[in-house]
């Protein structure tokens, strides 16, 4: 299985001003200042030794995962912007298929992308919507009405389903087998976990972990325990998750590393980033976060065995790929 990530940026999308790509542009060439590049490979070669930060964005479209499973159907996570680059990385005349979309939640950062789903458009084409928000196609089809929206949703010639579930429910597509969560936000939303031949995606956006994450039996360390990809919303600043922005419904990075640790998680991915922050205080963030697994690893009165630090944290950004 794979994990690719079409959106990571939370809330709105915010892609970088030409302002922001200049300064990246000038700090790139400044620091090359001094280096001779025989062939553009050799360009490359050095553009990977630069911070994220400096070369690319973590703050471009909103919620879309991929989740890639080998299978004749399409798996995807939420229906944010990122879910029409996901369309565009199809090709202009696709073969007719199924596109499962499971839905975490309805604010609009998570479904703002599917009027601009072309194989929506296309006859042939089958769209299950998965979730547990009774009010799904109602929500999908008022996004598109007048005056928000200038093609209706009837304009769709795909087949839609809207797969609405109870609190609880599994699903199985093909040989994966999908379990889901319910999860602190307001309006409640829903995490999933992929599994496929003892391996496990877990996607966990816009969840909010209080002092009740400190309880031993807290569900989801069960529910993430030794996933090999964990992407969990790492949205706020430990400080703003615990303050002014309590109850928003989104958590942190340190927060994430944390139970992550406790769960046995593998790769963590840090995910839905704040639109307000610069690229380089999402890094800022996560630098942070790095800092606390290594003081908590450093301090030998923590006994705990199912602290266990994820061998690989990474920010999430449209693009990433994680593989098993």
């Amino acid at each position: 299985m794979k994990a690719i990530i079409w959106g990571s940026c939370g809330s709105l999308p915010s892609p970088s001003t030409s302002a922001d790509i200049r300064e990246k542009v000038k700090g790139a060439l400044w620091d090359a200042r001094d280096k001779k590049f025989e062939n553009p490979e050799a360009v490359d070669r050095y553009l990977d030794t630069l911070p994220h930060s400096a070369r690319g964005t973590y703050r471009a479209n909103t919620s879309c995962l991929q989740i890639e499973a080998g299978t004749r159907e399409y798996i995807l996570c939420d229906a944010g912007t990122g879910l029409r680059d996901f369309s565009l990385s199809l090709g202009k005349d696709p073969t007719p298929a199924t596109y499962h979309i499971f839905i975490s939640h309805l604010h609009w950062d998570h479904i703002q992308g599917f009027p601009f789903f072309a194989p929506a458009y296309k006859p042939g084409n089958r769209i299950v919507f998965h979730g547990f928000h009774p009010s799904i196609e109602q929500t999908i089809r008022q996004q598109m009405e007048p005056p928000c929206f200038p093609v209706p949703f009837e304009a769709m010639q795909a087949d839609i389903v809207f797969d609405i579930q109870e609190d609880g429910t599994s699903f199985d597509i093909g040989d994966v087998h999908i379990a889901a969560i319910k999860q602190q936000h307001p309006g409640d939303s829903w995490g999933y976990s992929f599994a496929q031949n003892g391996k496990r995606i877990v996607y966990s956006s816009d969840s909010e972990h209080g002092p009740e994450a400190k309880e031993a039996d807290y569900p989801f360390i069960k529910f993430f325990l030794d996933a090999d990809v964990l992407v969990f919303d790492g949205q706020y600043s430990i400080e703003e998750a615990a303050n002014e922005k309590k109850h928003w419904g989104h958590s942190d990075p340190i927060t994430a590393v944390e139970i992550a640790a406790r769960s046995r998680a593998k790769h963590l991915i840090v995910f839905h980033h704040e639109p307000a922050y610069s690229d380089a205080d999402i890094e800022a963030l996560h630098h942070e976060a790095l800092r606390h697994c290594k003081t908590y690893n450093q301090d030998l009165s923590r006994e705990d065995p199912a602290d266990h630090f994820p061998k690989k944290i990474s920010l999430a950004y449209d693009g990433l790929i994680a593989e098993m």
